[in-house]
């Protein structure tokens, strides 16, 4: 889960005041000019502003950071991510209580 999620981050577009101060490192760009059907598997786009039209958005440091409802692959790949993560859930042991019941 860990692999994936270092290549699914490496295409986060971040703020540019965030590399400038040294937070984050920059967006990994692909050179797609020679194959312009590659795409990256998931964009998470960021702005200061709240999106108009979000499949799923959230608010961090002051900037909104999102995946468009009409990008259908990264939606997809998204959704196969939250798959994978309650398939890893493992969750406490949850015991029932247990209920003393004085003797005597």
């Amino acid at each position: 889960m860990l692999k994936i999620m270092t290549e699914l981050g490496s295409h986060i577009e971040v703020p540019k005041r965030d590399v400038t101060e040294n937070r984050v490192m920059p967006t990994l760009i692909e050179n797609t000019d020679a194959f312009p059907d590659l795409r990256p598997l998931i964009r998470i786009q960021s702005n200061i502003e709240k999106p108009a039209d979000a499949f799923v958005a959230v608010r961090y440091r002051d900037y909104w950071f999102w995946i468009d409802d009409r990008d259908f692959p990264s939606k997809r790949v998204f959704s196969f991510l939250m798959i994978l993560f309650t398939l890893a859930e493992t969750g406490g042991s949850e015991h029932a209580p247990i209920v003393t019941i004085p003797a005597g």
